[in-house]
């Protein structure tokens, strides 16, 4: 999937159906005088992930139903289709716990699912919709301190070219510092996708800024450092989506406990 295809304006024949695919989703879209019909299917998440740009087809797919009629309310007003980042945190779980010694670091590898929104001309996320049905969960230091977050597990692997790319995620280089005098455990980190930004790299795929972790195993106080952009090493990077939260700063610090192990 290329950037143009990325950020479509839609240009849609009346009362006809069109059909984009990304992940485990179908987004289909008619446009209908001054409103745009919306309906989805998701197939098994054990299925290979699909990926076809916007395309005109007969109907709706059996058992699909209409799920949406969007109004923008301004006749100058059209549509567009973007990918964005998920809009709350994801904690990742690797596969096997990790240790690291004393003052040690490393970086690991891991990819979460976009989303698809659809936006006018203005900027209004009128509805999105994720590439993979996320499984909701909750990060914090009790049942009543914390929020709601997504959840998945990873491979994670520490070396850059291992490293799979694929058209519906978003790979972010985490880079875990022990700074502490123990050994440090972890097994789940919070990635606060919804303050990060997505790129596109030609043959790289699409990433986020590198994010960095610094933790105290003592305690699991994680100061939270987001760079300035995606790895070198996968070369020019395109931005496509900006963060969620406008209020994004480079330095995040939270006394939760993000670190599960």
């Amino acid at each position: 999937m290329q950037t143009g295809e990325v950020q479509q304006a839609l240009n849609l024949e009346e009362k006809t159906w069109y059909a984009m695919s990304l992940g485990d989703l179908t987004l289909y879209l008619q446009q209908k005088g001054s409103e745009l019909l919306t309906a989805t299917a998701y197939q098994s998440n054990d299925a290979p992930p699909l990926c076809q740009v916007l395309h005109p087809v007969e109907q709706l797919a059996d058992g699909v139903k209409i799920k949406e009629r969007l109004y923008i309310g301004d006749p100058e007003e059209q549509y567009r289709i973007q990918l964005q980042l998920a809009d709350k945190p994801y904690q990742v779980k690797t596969d096997t716990p990790i240790r690291i010694g004393p003052n040690g670091h490393l970086v690991l590898y891991v990819s979460t699912p976009l989303w698809v929104q659809l936006i006018s001309t203005s900027g209004q996320v009128m509805s999105e919709y994720p590439a993979v049905s996320p499984r909701l969960s909750w990060v914090g230091s009790s049942t009543t301190e914390g929020a709601l977050c997504y959840s998945s597990k990873s491979t994670a692997p520490a070396d850059i070219t291992q490293v799979q790319r694929r058209e519906h995620r978003a790979v972010t280089a985490m880079e875990l510092v022990n700074s502490g005098t123990a050994p440090l455990s972890v097994e789940r980190l919070s990635l606060p996708l919804n303050m990060l930004s997505l790129y596109y790299a030609s043959g790289e795929g699409f990433w986020t800024e590198s994010v960095r972790f610094r933790i105290e195993p003592g305690s699991g106080e994680t100061t939270i450092v987001a760079s300035a952009k995606p790895p070198l090493d996968i070369g020019e990077a395109k931005l496509i989506s900006e963060p969620r939260e406008s209020g994004k700063s480079s330095r995040l610090k939270t006394a939760m406990n993000l670190i599960m192990g």
